[in-house]
Formats: C-alpha cells, sequence, structure tokens
C-alpha cells in the first residue's frame, strides 16, 4: 500500500511540473467588408447577381451568394 502511494503521489509531482510547448498560432483569415460572392440571400427570392449568381446554402449553413 506504501508502494502505491510513492507511485501515485510521484505521477501526480510529474504531472504538476510537465509544462507543454505552445503552439503557433493560426493565421485569422478575414474576409473583405463587402465581398459579392458571401453576402446572405434568400432562397426562394434570390438577389444574387453575377459573378455569384447561385444562393447556396442548406439546414446547418446560412444562405450566401456563390459561384
Amino acid at each position: 500500500m506504501r508502494v502505491l502511494a510513492i507511485v501515485l503521489i510521484s505521477v501526480v509531482l510529474l504531472e504538476c511540473f510537465y509544462t507543454a510547448e505552445c503552439q503557433r498560432p493560426r493565421p485569422v483569415v478575414r474576409y473583405k467588408p463587402n465581398p459579392p460572392c458571401r453576402q446572405p440571400c434568400n432562397k426562394d427570392h434570390p438577389h444574387c447577381k453575377p459573378p455569384c449568381p447561385k444562393c447556396e446554402g442548406g439546414y446547418w449553413t446560412p444562405y450566401v451568394c456563390s459561384r
């Protein structure tokens, strides 16, 4: 029982002093303020114009104008 306690305590102490290396931050993708192809649209009455004439989306994604 004493050996088990020593092993558990040593494992806990090792975890306390373990340091993980930091990852590089991912670059943030920023969109233009008003891109023509990401405008919200209504699938019943689409208002999309060229160069993005289709109104695409679904249950889990919003409807937006696309190529």
